[in-house]
C-alpha cells in the first residue's frame, strides 16, 4: 500500500527532530508465566535493520550497539499497544528487568489486569511480536565500500552504527516475522515508501513537437511549455490544433503561396479543459500544502511545550518563521522567572542529580547503621548504584538539600538554612518563596531521597537482627488479603491390601484435619521535621530507622515463638504439647526428663520417629509410621552452654571415655531467650520443615519484609514515616 504524502512528511519530520524509531522482534513463548502475567522478550539485537536516513534520503542499515543503550535507573519503561503514546488506556503494562544478555537487550513484559485480552492473545500464540521505541542520540555513518572500526567492532558500509541510544518504550504489535524480514537490508520498495512523493507534469511528445513548430523554444520545461500553449491559444483562437496520439489522422499540408506551408489539424485544442484542469490541480496542491503546514505547526508547538500558540503560528508565512517565533516565545518565558537563577538544569539532568544524591545518601545511612559491608552489598548491590554518586559521598544532608533547591531554579544565597530545608521538603510556597519554575510542585522531591535512605537503613536493622524462627518453622506462601487462612492436613493412605479374584478393589479411606488463622497488621510511626536538614542530623536517617527495622524483626520472631510458649489448643481440642488423650493417640511431651543429653535425646527422638499419620475416619490410630527425623535442638538461653556442649562435642560429654560417639552432632542448636519467659528448663526437638509443618509463618503479599509509608504534615512541617508489616504464625501439627 502506497503511503500518503502526509504520512511520509510526518515520518520524516519525526526523524529530523530526534523522535523515536522502531524495530520489531519476537517474544519467547517458553518464558510465559500465566500466574504472574509475564513473558520475556528480546528488545534489541545488534543485527542490522534498514532504517530511514533523512540526511541522505535513503534507507541505510542501522546497528544498535547494546553497550550504548541508556536504560532508566528503575530498569523499567512503558509497555504499549502498537506505539500508541497518547492515552494511558493504550498502556498494556510495563517492561521491567531490562538488561543486556549476549549482546541483546532483553526485558520481561508485565501485563496489567486491564490488558486481559492482549495477554490472552499472547498466551494463545496469536500475537508473537514486540517492537522497541528508541531515541538515537549518537551515530557513526560508514560510507559504502568503506570499513571502519567503531568501539572495537568492524563495520562495512553503508551502515549507521548507533553508539548511544535511549530506550523509551516497548510495544506489542501484530506485525509478523515474515514482514519484518523484509526490513533486513536495503529494500528498494521501502525506499520509495519512505521517500517524499512528488508529482510532475509531463507534456505529450506530439504536443511538444506541434508547439515547437509554432514558435515555442524547445528548451522550455514541460510546465513552461504548458503555460506557453495557453498563452498561444489565447492569442490565436482560430487555426490552432490539438495533437493526439499517433493513431489519430495525420495533419495535411497545403500551399497557398510559394514557400509557405500551413498545417491544418483534424480538430481544435481544448484550451478551456486544459485551463480548468490546471486550476483544479493548483488548488488541490495548495490545499495539501496548507494541511501539511498546519499539521507541522501543531507538532512544533507541542514539541516546544506551547500548544496555545498554534493558532497564532498558523498565520505565519512558513515553517522557518514558526520556529523563530517559538524560540522568541521561549526566551520571553525564561525572562519572567521571578528572581535571579544561577543554575538552569533540564528535567533529565535534575533526575540524574536526584538519583546520584539519593544513592549517596542511602549508602551513608546504611554505613552509619551497620559496619557490615556484606549486608550493605546484599541490600544495595554495586550494579544498582548510580555512576555519579561518589560526588556526594561526603556531602551533608543540608548540602544535598541546598543543591536540590538550586537545581529547581532557586538562588539560595539570600535564603536561611531554615528556608532551604523547608523548600526542599515542602516546596517554595511553604518557605515563603516565589516559585521559580512552573513545574516545581508544592511538595519537594527531596523527601523521596530521605524516605529511600530511611527504608534502606531500616532493612539493615531488619536483616541483621537474629530470626531464630527461620529453620524450625516454615515460611508459608504469602496471602493476598486478611481473610482466614485454612490449612488442610491429609491423612495417610494405608499400605496396599490383598486383592482377591472376582472382587472389587478395596476403596481407600482417609481423614483430614484443619487449622485456620489470619494475618494481622503491625505498624509504628516516626516523625522527621525540617530541622533534620537544618541540623545535618545523619543519625535520624540511619540509627533510628535501623532500630525500627530491628524491632520489626524481633516482633516477627516473638509472634512465631509465642506459638511454643503459649502451647495453644489445636483443632483436635488438645494442646500443641500434650500427653496422649482423646483423639491424640501419641504423646509429644515428657516431664521430668532432665537437661539435654544423649539419653534424653534418644527418648524424645524415638517419640518423634514413632509418630503416626492422621487418624482413620473411624477415629482409630493410623498404621502409617512417619519416621520423622529430629533436625533442630531448641532451648532457652539458660541451657545454651549445655546444648552447645552436647551438639558441638565430637564425643558424648556424659561418657567417661572420649571414645563414645556423640549422636547429637547431627542436630542444629537454636538458642532463643524468649523461651526463658515460659520456662528455663523446657527444651524441644523439631523435625525439618521439608518433612512436616510444625509451625508456619505467613506474610501479606509485598510485606515479607517491612514496608514504609510516607505522610507529609504541612501544618507541622514534618515528614511522618510509618513502618508496616502484616503477618501471623500458627501451630499446624503436633507430630514434628
Amino acid at each position: 500500500m502506497k503511503p500518503s504524502k502526509r504520512m511520509t512528511n510526518l515520518s520524516q519530520r519525526d526523524a529530523e527532530r530526534g523522535d523515536m524509531a522502531y524495530r520489531s522482534l519476537e517474544v519467547r513463548a517458553s518464558t510465559l508465566n500465566i500466574d504472574a502475567r509475564t513473558i520475556e522478550a528480546t528488545v534489541s539485537t545488534e543485527t542490522p535493520v534498514a532504517m530511514p536516513d533523512w540526511t541522505r534520503g535513503e534507507m541505510v542499515p542501522e546497528v544498535l550497539q547494546s553497550k550504548g543503550a541508556i536504560i532508566p535507573e528503575s530498569r523499567q519503561v512503558p509497555f504499549l499497544d502498537s506505539h500508541n503514546r497518547g492515552r494511558v488506556a493504550d498502556q498494556l503494562g510495563s517492561a521491567r528487568d531490562i538488561g543486556t544478555k549476549y549482546n541483546n537487550l532483553t526485558a520481561r513484559l508485565h501485563f496489567s489486569e486491564a490488558a486481559s485480552s492482549e495477554f490472552t492473545k499472547v498466551r494463545e500464540g496469536h500475537v508473537t511480536d514486540v517492537s522497541a521505541g528508541y531515541e538515537v542520540l549518537k551515530r557513526v555513518y560508514v560510507p559504502k565500500g568503506e570499513t571502519r572500526d567503531v568501539n572495537g567492532k568492524s563495520y562495512t558500509g553503508p551502515v549507521n552504527v548507533v553508539t548511544k541510544w535511549r530506550l523509551r518504550e516497548v510495544s506489542l504489535t501484530p506485525i509478523g516475522a515474515d514482514q519484518q524480514a523484509k526490513l533486513r537490508g536495503l529494500d528498494p520498495e521501502m525506499v520509495r515508501f519512505l521517500s517524499p512523493v512528488t508529482e510532475t507534469f509531463e507534456m505529450l511528445t506530439e504536443l511538444r513537437e506541434w508547439c515547437v513548430k509554432h514558435g515555442m523554444d524547445n528548451k522550455l520545461s514541460d510546465d513552461e511549455a504548458q503555460r506557453w500553449l495557453v498563452s498561444y491559444q489565447t492569442a490565436n483562437p482560430a487555426g490552432t490544433a490539438v495533437v493526439t496520439k499517433p493513431e489519430a489522422k495525420p495533419a495535411t499540408e497545403t500551399r497557398s503561396e510559394p514557400g509557405t506551408a500551413v498545417v491544418t489539424a483534424p480538430s481544435q485544442i481544448d484550451v478551456e479543459g486544459i485551463v480548468a484542469r490546471g486550476i483544479a490541480a493548483a488548488e488541490s496542491k495548495r490545499q495539501a500544502a496548507l494541511a501539511a503546514f498546519q499539521t507541522e505547526v501543531l507538532d512544533l508547538c507541542n514539541l516546544a511545550g506551547m500548544p496555545e500558540l498554534a493558532s497564532e503560528c498558523r498565520t505565519l508565512p512558513d515553517v522557518a518563521a514558526v520556529r523563530k517565533h517559538l524560540a522568541e516565545a521561549q526566551s520571553k518565558r525564561a525572562e519572567k522567572i521571578p528572581y535571579g537563577v544561577n543554575i538552569r538544569q533540564t528535567d533529565s539532568g535534575q533526575q540524574r542529580l536526584l538519583a546520584d544524591m539519593g544513592c549517596a545518601l542511602s549508602l551513608r545511612a546504611m554505613q552509619s547503621a551497620s559496619p557490615n559491608q556484606k549486608t550493605i552489598d546484599q541490600l544495595y548491590p554495586a550494579d544498582k548504584r548510580t555512576k555519579g554518586y561518589e560526588a556526594f559521598r561526603f556531602a551533608s544532608p543540608y548540602k544535598m538539600a541546598e543543591r536540590y533547591v538550586q537545581s529547581c531554579g532557586v538562588d539560595t544565597l539570600e535564603l536561611t538554612r531554615e528556608q532551604v530545608a523547608i523548600c526542599a521538603m515542602f516546596g517554595p510556597d511553604a518557605a515563603g518563596i516565589r516559585s521559580a519554575v512552573p513545574a516545581y510542585h508544592t511538595t519537594g522531591s527531596f523527601t523521596n531521597l530521605t524516605l529511600d535512605a530511611i527504608n534502606k537503613s531500616m532493612m539493615v536493622g531488619y536483616t541483621e537482627t537474629p530470626a531464630t524462627w527461620r529453620g524450625p518453622m516454615r515460611q508459608a506462601a504469602s496471602v493476598v488479603d486478611f481473610k482466614e487462612i485454612h490449612r488442610l492436613r491429609m491423612g495417610a493412605i494405608p499400605n496396599l491390601p490383598l486383592w482377591p479374584d472376582n472382587t472389587n478393589p478395596e476403596r481407600a479411606s482417609f481423614a483430614d484435619a484443619r487449622e485456620h488463622y489470619a494475618v494481622e497488621a503491625r505498624s509504628l510511626e516516626i516523625s522527621y521535621s525540617y530541622r533534620l536538614l537544618v541540623n545535618d542530623d545523619m543519625d535520624a536517617l540511619s540509627r533510628t530507622p535501623g532500630m525500627m527495622g530491628a524491632a520489626a524483626a524481633r516482633t516477627v520472631n516473638a509472634v512465631a515463638w509465642a506459638q511454643v510458649t503459649s502451647n495453644p489448643t489445636m483443632s483436635d481440642s488438645v494442646a500443641l504439647f500434650a500427653a496422649a488423650t482423646g483423639a491424640r493417640k501419641r504423646t509429644n511431651l515428657t516431664t521430668g526428663s532432665g537437661t539435654p543429653s544423649v539419653s534424653t535425646l534418644q527418648t524424645l527422638s524415638n517419640l518423634m520417629r514413632q509418630m503416626r499419620g492422621e487418624n482413620t475416619p473411624e477415629g482409630n490410630e493410623s498404621q502409617d509410621i512417619l519416621n520423622l527425623q529430629p533436625r533442630y535442638l531448641v532451648g532457652p538461653s539458660a541451657l545454651a552452654t549445655t546444648i552447645n556442649q552436647l551438639v558441638l562435642s565430637a564425643y558424648d560429654p556424659a561418657a567417661n571415655s572420649f571414645m563414645v560417639y556423640n549422636t547429637a552432632t547431627q542436630l542444629i542448636p537454636v538458642i532463643e531467650p524468649l523461651l526463658d519467659v515460659a520456662s528455663t528448663t523446657a527444651w524441644y526437638l523439631f523435625a525439618d520443615t521439608s518433612q512436616i509443618d510444625t509451625i508456619e509463618v505467613s506474610f501479606l503479599q509485598g510485606q515479607e519484609t517491612p514496608v514504609t509509608r510516607q505522610f507529609m504534615d504541612e501544618r507541622n512541617l514534618a515528614q511522618n514515616v510509618t513502618i508496616l508489616q502484616t503477618f501471623a504464625a500458627k501451630a499446624m501439627n503436633h507430630r514434628g
